[in-house]
């Protein structure tokens, strides 16, 4: 209901990001937070750009996060959002969603050494 465009996703996350924290913000490393933003935005920018409106809510965000499994033993895996999002990449390869995703996948790739 109030997104409208590429920036109202990035100020819709921005919101719900601060909103959601558990305590105290600590410094430290941003990574994590990052990355959170990025897949956020491409989810939000996928289910605004490409989904009905009956479908455009918070339902169907948590709906494609949890669809989102990893396996450890094979690095090459695709879940269904994986697969999604190439699709929309074959068709729209300049997507805000598929950028966001894009983006998102090569912090996967860079976790930080400490952990």
């Amino acid at each position: 209901m109030y997104i409208r465009r590429e920036s109202d996703i990035l100020k819709f996350v921005t919101a719900f990001m601060e909103n959601t924290q558990d305590g105290e913000k600590k410094g430290g490393d941003t990574f994590w937070e990052k990355a959170e933003s990025l897949l956020y935005q491409a989810l939000i920018g996928y289910i605004f750009y490409e989904r009905p409106k009956s479908e455009q809510n918070m339902n169907k965000l948590v709906s494609f996060i949890n669809s989102m499994k990893v396996s450890e033993n094979d690095e090459n895996h695709k879940n269904a959002v994986d697969v999604m999002f190439d699709e929309l990449a074959e068709k729209n390869p300049n997507h805000f969603a598929v950028r966001q995703y894009a983006k998102y996948s090569l912090s996967a790739g860079e976790t930080p050494k400490n952990i």
